[in-house]
């Protein structure tokens, strides 16, 4: 066993034996049970030769005819409890395995998800999880149930002959030493597959979603060519992986065929020469042939490990990621009574030596209205991640109502906080699913009154199953006016002191951004609001003007304001105006 796989097992080990060590005891019991049962009916043979067939004893053929019977029958047993509680254990393994992955994916910052593919994920909860049974059920299967046998077996050969045995076992070395160079080939095939089933998954994830994008640009067949790459890698991988384990069958079946005709010819000429009993040879032959296949197994048992090692290492390194968000420390709620934020020489980037947010300060007034503009890349969703700790600041502090949230629980926090972004997210299920998604607490009257507030209750209605309609995958069989207001229904819901809107009617056509902008102003009053925008004409009524350029605020004011001062947001105001009562003026006001 190398060096890589032995650690891998110690720690699933470690970390599931005592839990699950009473099955694995009973399992155990089973294994030897059966173990013990095989040697038996082998070490009979002789006695069935000899007594029977050479001495014609009558009264031993009903005696070891019923033993023989009643040997097999324990031997069944012992082989359905073990394979059951292994199964069981084996399962309950995959299952906890999973939910463990996901909690630890919940604990992880939002960092950890934009340097990774969702397929990438997809595959380590799915494969890696069952690549924990594998490895544990091929431990338990091979030094249990094949090696008690094997054990029991040459034990018996070693009673009726050790000259024999020793004969019968000459080319044991020259396996061990065959299986060691295969599991080098074993582990890049496995590893290679893992990565192409993602490509799969990434492409089937891909067409769903992008499917309008994908027929309106004609791209069927990158797709498929896509996918044929993908399917054709796993198929040539897994091939590769079942002639390099499949080496082993030849390798044992040619070891095994010269051991049989070495103890033939050993057998034969002890029997001319001394005159043995066939009664010895023929017990000896039958417990070789039937430690055949288990040793075969645990030949091969090596490769197994070698292939479900590659998915629980990647298991590993995602549960050994740091939980950014899992506070070792527990730290007090944060209580927000007014809602005043402030940002004090804010620094952060993205990477150490980028920073995005340069020494940056900024308030946004309890109860007031807050936009923030500028061009894009500016650092303006950043200010929002931030103010929701899905980032931390390499400098500087963030206060709500003067307590730096950093020394506050980010539960509190985000309870405090509700977000309405351009990308509306919908979850597959119904309407009233999504709606209660801002407060699980929450009645379906609440709901309801939220859906009136948000002017989604005369669509809803139309639905034939109404607040049961279900929006389908990211919200496919709803429009994006529907989803915006399903979005802000859910903010209704939630009910908090801060408000953080990140363009959110970007993306709608003229009609629906007016009425949902009147449901905004609905949603915001009384409440700590920063808003995000790049039309101007959304936020005129906000009653301080923040703008940002290169990661700082430049100015600072009201909308009369800034436009008196002449300054980046007068330009920016002009610019916008221009192209659309005289789409040639820009290069003017330029």
């Amino acid at each position: 066993m190398t060096a890589s796989i032995l650690p891998l097992i110690k720690r699933l080990v470690a970390e599931n034996g005592r839990q699950y060590a009473p099955l694995y005891a009973v399992a155990i019991v089973a294994m030897v049970v059966v173990a013990g049962a095989t040697a038996a009916s082998a070490y009979l043979m002789k006695h069935v030769i000899n007594s029977i067939f050479v001495n014609q004893d009558r009264t031993a053929l009903y005696a070891l005819t019923l033993g023989i019977f009643v040997i097999f029958t324990i031997k069944g047993f012992g082989s359905y409890f073990s394979e059951v509680l292994l199964g069981r254990i084996g399962n309950r393994l995959v299952a906890q395995t999973q939910r463990r992955l996901f909690e630890h994916l919940l604990k992880v910052d939002v960092s950890f998800f934009q340097a990774r593919s969702s397929s990438q994920l997809v595959m380590q909860i799915s494969q890696n999880a069952t690549s924990v049974k594998e490895m544990l059920t091929t431990v338990s299967l091979t030094f249990g149930r094949d090696l008690f046998t094997v054990i029991a077996l040459v034990g018996t050969m070693i009673f009726l002959d050790p000259i024999m045995t020793a004969i019968a076992l000459i080319g044991g070395p020259l396996v061990v030493l065959i299986s060691r160079k295969l599991v080098t080939q074993i582990r890049a095939a496995a590893t290679g597959e893992i990565h192409s089933l993602a490509g799969i998954i990434n492409a089937t994830r891909e067409l769903s979603q992008g499917v309008h994008v994908v027929k309106s640009f004609q791209l069927e067949p990158h797709m498929n060519e896509r996918m044929d790459n993908a399917v054709s890698a796993v198929e040539r991988l897994s091939n590769k992986m079942l002639r390099v384990q499949a080496v082993v069958n030849p390798l044992m079946d040619s070891l095994g065929g010269f051991a049989v005709a070495a103890v033939v010819f050993y057998a034969g000429w002890r029997n001319l020469n001394y005159g043995d009993t066939p009664g010895q040879f023929f017990a000896f032959i039958t417990a070789l042939l039937m430690a055949a296949e288990p040793a075969r197994r645990i030949s091969q048992a090596h490769l197994k490990l070698a292939a479900s090692a590659i998915g629980v290492k990647m298991m590993y390194d995602l549960l050994d990621t740091p939980a950014r968000e899992a506070e070792t420390i527990e730290k007090p709620p944060l209580r927000v009574s007014k809602g005043d934020i402030v940002l004090e020489n804010v620094v952060f980037g993205y990477t150490p030596d980028k920073p995005v947010i340069k020494g940056l300060n900024l308030i946004a007034p309890a109860q007031k209205v807050t936009a923030l503009v500028g061009l894009s890349g500016g650092g303006k969703s950043t200010l929002l991640g931030l103010l929701q700790r899905f980032h931390e600041p390499q400098s500087g502090r963030i206060l709500i109502d003067g307590q730096p949230i950093r020394d506050h629980s980010i539960a509190s926090l985000r309870r405090n906080i509700t977000y309405v972004g351009q990308d509306v997210f919908l979850f597959e299920g119904t309407i009233l699913d999504n709606i209660r998604a801002g407060c699980r607490d929450a009645t379906d009257e609440q709901c309801i009154e939220a859906a009136k507030a948000a002017g989604a209750h005369p669509f809803i209605s139309q639905q034939s199953k109404g607040y049961q309609t279900e929006v389908g995958e990211l919200g496919s069989q709803v429009s994006g006016g529907q989803r915006q207001r399903i979005s802000i229904a859910r903010a209704f819901v939630k009910n908090t002191p801060i408000i953080l809107l990140d363009e959110p009617t970007s993306a709608l056509d003229s009609e629906t951004e007016d009425h949902i902008q009147r449901e905004l102003q609905a949603l915001t009053e009384k409440r700590t609001t920063v808003v995000i925008a790049h039309r101007l004409s959304t936020i005129l009524h906000a009653d301080v003007i923040h703008v940002i350029e290169d990661g700082q605020v430049v100015e600072s004011g009201s909308h009369a304001d800034l436009l008196k001062k002449g300054g980046p947001y007068s330009r920016l105001f002009l610019l916008q105006f221009a192209r659309v009562l005289n789409p040639d003026a820009s290069t003017a006001v330029n």
